[in-house]
């Protein structure tokens, strides 16, 4: 149930809004300071998705996140920007796997068993 998600955070200026908004952009109006994306990766969304739905809200009422940050310098243009890596809280994810382990009945574990391939040509 890992997951890593990750994004970048870059600094804006009147001139990046103006291109990214055209028409839209007004300069009387505050805009955020630093703005970026997160892409969760196809492999991760439904270990993300699990994450989410059986973590126990904490005493605020929210699921914790491990929040990583890199100061970085993008190759192509030189820009400087901030990397963040979203993944699990392990405390959060070492209590969902308990309790999800608590859920399986010891007799339903006791009858499992491994069943034997067989190399007979069924047909």
């Amino acid at each position: 149930m890992t997951f890593k998600i990750k994004g970048a955070i870059f600094k804006n200026t009147a001139e990046k809004l103006q291109q990214r908004l055209g028409d839209r952009y007004d300069a009387s109006k505050k805009y955020p300071e630093v703005d970026g994306v997160f892409g969760i990766r196809e492999e991760d969304r439904m270990a993300f998705a699990s994450y989410i739905m059986n973590a126990a809200v904490n005493d605020k009422g929210e699921v914790p996140l491990r929040v990583n940050g890199y100061n970085n310098t993008s190759q192509s243009s030189g820009v400087k920007y901030l990397g963040l890596t979203i993944e699990p809280d392990f405390k959060t994810l070492k209590a969902i796997e308990e309790a999800l382990l608590a859920a399986v009945p010891p007799a339903a574990a006791a009858n499992c068993s491994v069943v034997a391939a067989s190399q007979d040509d069924l047909f």
